[in-house]
C-alpha cells in the first residue's frame, strides 16, 4: 500500500478524534488546472525569465555610463526594472479585479500605467542621449571569404548596427513589460479562488456537522451514559480496593504463621519473647477477623485495639520475608 493511502486518516493527539487528511482532495482536483501553463508555477517563471531579459538590456546601457560606481549601477537597474516588470503585474492584477467586478477602484491601475509610461519615455530618453556611446568602434574587423584577415577602417558617424541596437534596446522592455501585463491577467482569477476557499470551508462545515451529528447519535443510543460511566469507575475503585485488602491479608496470615512456626520450634533462634508472640498473633487473629469481614460485607469497617498493652518502650524488628507469600 502507497503512502498516500496510509495517510487518509489520522488520530489527534488532542480530541484522539479520527481525522479526515483527503478532507479537500476532490476539491482540488476539481480546480486543478487544464495546462500546464495554467499551473501556478509557470506564469512565476514566465514572469522571472522576463525580468531576466530586461535586467540584461538595462546592464549593457548603464555599464557604460556607471562603470566607476557598481552601487548605482544596480540602483538604476533596479529601478528600470520596477518600472518594467513590477509594475505591469500588479496592473495586470488590478484590471481583473475590475473586470470580474471584485472592486470598483480605478487609481491603483491608473498610477501603474502612469509609473510604466515614465519608465517607457526614461528608457527612449536614455537610448537616444547615449546613442554614440552605443556605436560601433572606430575599428572594426572584417572576415572576407577567401581568406581570414583584419581590415582597419575608419568609421565616422551611426551605423546601422548602433540604430538597430538602440530600437532593440527600446521595443524588447515594453514587449516584456506587456508580457507580464497578459500573463498576469489570464492567470489571475480571484473568483475562481474565491470559489475554492468556499467550497473547502463548506467541506470542513459539512465534517463538523457530521460529527457532532455522531456524538449526538452515540448520546441517543445510550442516554444513561455518565451514569453507566461512573457506575463502571465504581465498579473498578470497589475492585481494586477488595485487591488491596486481600494482598493486606495475604500479608498478615503469611507474619501469623511465621510467628507459629517460631514458636513451635524451640530449637530456633527467635528473637522475639513467647509473651510478645503470643500478644501479636492475638492482635493479627482479630485484624484478620475484622478484614475479612470487611471484604464480605464491603462495609468499613474501624480496627480496635485487641488488648491493653502496658505502655513501655515500643521495639521494632525487621522481617525478612521470602519471595514465596501465602495468598489470602
Amino acid at each position: 500500500m502507497s503512502k498516500k493511502y496510509k495517510e487518509i486518516y489520522s488520530v489527534d493527539r488532542k480530541t484522539g478524534e479520527i481525522t479526515n487528511e483527503c478532507l479537500h482532495y476532490n476539491n482540488r482536483k476539481r480546480f486543478k488546472a487544464d495546462t500546464p501553463f495554467d499551473n501556478s508555477i509557470v506564469p512565476y517563471l514566465i514572469m522571472i525569465f522576463c525580468a531576466t531579459v530586461d535586467g540584461v538590456v538595462f546592464y549593457s546601457l548603464f555599464s557604460r555610463l556607471s562603470y566607476d560606481s557598481p552601487l548605482m549601477l544596480w540602483v538604476q537597474i533596479g529601478a528600470l526594472l520596477f518600472g518594467f516588470d513590477i509594475t505591469p503585474i500588479f496592473g495586470g492584477i488590478q484590471y481583473k479585479r475590475l473586470r470580474q467586478g471584485i472592486t470598483k477602484d480605478k487609481f491603483v491601475l491608473i498610477m501603474a500605467l502612469v509609473v510604466c509610461g515614465l519608465a517607457f519615455a526614461m528608457n527612449i530618453v536614455l537610448r537616444i542621449l547615449t546613442i554614440n556611446q552605443t556605436s560601433a568602434s572606430s575599428v572594426s574587423i572584417a572576415t572576407s571569404y577567401m581568406s581570414t584577415m583584419a581590415q582597419e577602417t575608419a568609421e565616422s558617424g551611426i551605423d546601422a548596427t548602433t540604430i538597430a541596437l538602440t530600437i532593440f534596446g527600446m521595443g524588447i522592455p515594453v514587449v516584456t513589460s506587456v508580457g507580464s501585463f497578459l500573463i498576469s491577467f489570464i492567470t489571475y482569477n480571484p473568483l475562481k479562488i474565491k470559489k475554492q476557499r468556499i467550497a473547502e470551508m463548506m467541506e470542513d462545515t459539512r465534517d463538523e456537522v457530521r460529527r457532532f451529528e455522531a456524538i449526538l447519535d452515540d448520546y441517543d443510543a445510550e442516554p444513561d451514559f455518565s451514569e453507566n460511566l461512573e457506575m463502571e469507575d465504581e465498579a473498578k475503585y470497589k475492585e481494586m480496593q477488595m485487591m488491596h485488602i486481600a494482598q493486606v491479608i495475604g500479608y498478615c496470615d503469611y507474619v501469623r504463621e511465621r510467628l507459629k512456626e517460631q514458636l513451635g520450634n524451640p530449637t530456633s533462634n527467635n528473637v522475639l519473647s513467647k509473651s510478645v508472640c503470643e500478644t501479636i498473633l492475638d492482635r493479627l487473629d482479630k485484624e484478620l477477623g475484622l478484614l475479612n469481614t470487611q471484604a464480605v460485607t464491603d462495609t468499613p469497617a474501624v480496627a480496635v485495639p485487641a488488648m491493653d498493652v502496658p505502655a513501655e518502650k515500643e521495639t521494632r524488628y525487621t522481617t525478612m520475608i521470602p519471595a514465596n507469600k501465602a495468598t489470602a
